[in-house]
């Protein structure tokens, strides 16, 4: 019996396991190496041989609520960034980018639960909502002298609910220790204020921007002046997102919509998503038969000789962050591995589906995107292909904003590498995948 993924509600829940469960279209045929008429398909496609009942799609477990809470560290050299405005004076981008973030976490009803912390020189305290959105703005009477980082950090994570929730800390990330040895050490301080991370296997995504600022503004080198005052040059802020790996996916992918292109991502990991074969006609009609390729027992039996066998399959990849979704991206990263035999990746062939497709074709639904593979030898009688997403080391724009000397202030950060390789040793050599999954293949010989 040809089969497919059963369709789940909303990809806010993520799909667990995979299964190739219910009929694809009624009566018509699941044929993945299929091409541009219904004719074409089924003559490619062959009766399955004492094919298994499909296994009915596992019981969907209702995802973690999504809580939040929002961090602003308030020290008078974040000032800058909120000068207070008018009508005359445009925002600054982090009052832009900011103020819309924390909009959005007060109003998207994805977020069960909201808070919102000043970062001072002592522990997190508490705001209301609207206090938070007046600081943004501009409304700033007397900042803080702000906490150093790894204290910041360590003392949001130490709270009891860290590890269960997301932590949004808005800051400069400048690290001005009155102990100047302390640099020497800058990225074990950032691992050891961090431990949770790895105690709990929490992930960490870092969001990097520019903002025009005015006033005070406090490098982490000293020399020559303590300080300078600026009126409208850039310099950079972060966004840091914290929490279990599926819910900092989830607030990146639904919440922080409006994310700055500078993004690096540490521990970020997905239950497997819904994948399965597709009827290539509802994807590319434009695409002809490859081979021969049909559905059977809960995966596909082909026959790999001298012509390589293509298919298509459908991928749900709405939890990843917004910049994963690309299809650029995606083409670039995805890793295709067959043991005894040979795949790859169709060149050019990773597509989004768009939301006409999901809509007009019930088959469609469950996924975000489409592919094509390719098998071009299959030795074993019986094997498993396996479709993954590796998790991408530490992008190049981390070295490009950082700098050993900030006191002349740039679009950089005093040790900003530094800092992001104490997060990135809190994780293990490689970093785990994203996500996998899976595809049996039988070979027809």
């Amino acid at each position: 019996m040809p089969t497919s993924v059963s369709a789940e509600p909303r990809a806010l829940r993520f799909f667990r396991g995979f299964r190739l469960a219910g009929a694809l279209l009624g009566a018509m045929a699941l044929v993945a190496s299929c091409g541009g008429s219904e004719t074409a398909e089924t003559t490619a496609s062959k009766p399955a041989k004492g094919a298994k009942p499909a296994t009915p799609a596992p019981t969907e477990t209702e995802a973690a609520p999504l809580n939040v809470s929002v961090f602003l560290e308030y020290s008078g050299g974040m000032k800058g960034f909120v000068p207070r405005g008018g009508a005359d004076k445009p925002a600054t981008e982090f009052q832009q980018r900011i103020g819309a973030l924390i909009t959005e976490t007060q109003v998207n009803g994805a977020v069960n639960s909201r808070k919102y912390y000043l970062c001072e020189n002592a522990a997190p305290k508490a705001v209301p909502f609207a206090d938070l959105r007046n600081l943004v703005q501009g409304n700033v009477s007397q900042a803080a002298l702000g906490t150093e980082l790894p204290q910041m950090l360590e003392g949001i994570l130490a709270r009891p609910q860290a590890a269960q929730e997301v932590s949004v800390v808005i800051s400069d990330f400048i690290y001005g220790p009155e102990d100047r040895s302390a640099f020497s050490q800058l990225p074990n301080l950032i691992r050891t204020s961090i431990a949770p991370v790895s105690q709990k296997q929490l992930a960490v995504a870092v969001f990097g921007e520019t903002s025009r600022f005015y006033g005070s503004y406090f490098p982490a080198v000293k020399t020559p002046v303590q300080k300078r005052t600026l009126n409208g040059e850039k310099v950079p802020y972060y966004v840091w997102v914290i929490g279990p790996p599926a819910l900092v996916a989830r607030f990146t992918a639904e919440v922080f919509r409006n994310a700055p292109a500078q993004q690096a991502f540490f521990g970020l990991k997905t239950s497997t998503p819904a994948f399965a074969p597709l009827l290539v006609k509802l994807t590319d009609p434009k695409l002809k038969p490859s081979g021969s390729v049909y559905g059977e027992d809960n995966g596909l039996t082909m026959k790999v000789s001298d012509d390589p066998a293509e298919f298509t399959v459908g991928l749900n990849l709405k939890e990843l962050p917004a910049a994963w979704q690309q299809t650029a991206f995606l083409a670039q990263h995805l890793q295709v591995r067959l043991p005894n035999g040979q795949a790859a990746l169709v060149p050019g062939s990773v597509r989004a589906l768009t939301e006409e497709q999901q809509s007009g074709q019930p088959v469609l639904a469950p996924y975000t995107h489409a592919l094509r593979l390719r098998v071009s030898k299959l030795a074993a009688p019986t094997a498993t292909l396996s479709l993954a997403l590796p998790a991408p080391e530490t992008p190049d724009w981390v070295a490009a904003w950082s700098t050993t000397n900030d006191n002349t202030p740039a679009p950089r950060t005093f040790g900003l590498d530094q800092i992001l390789a104490g997060v990135r040793q809190s994780y293990p050599t490689p970093l785990p995948p994203v996500f996998t999954v899976q595809l049996p293949l039988k070979n027809d010989k």
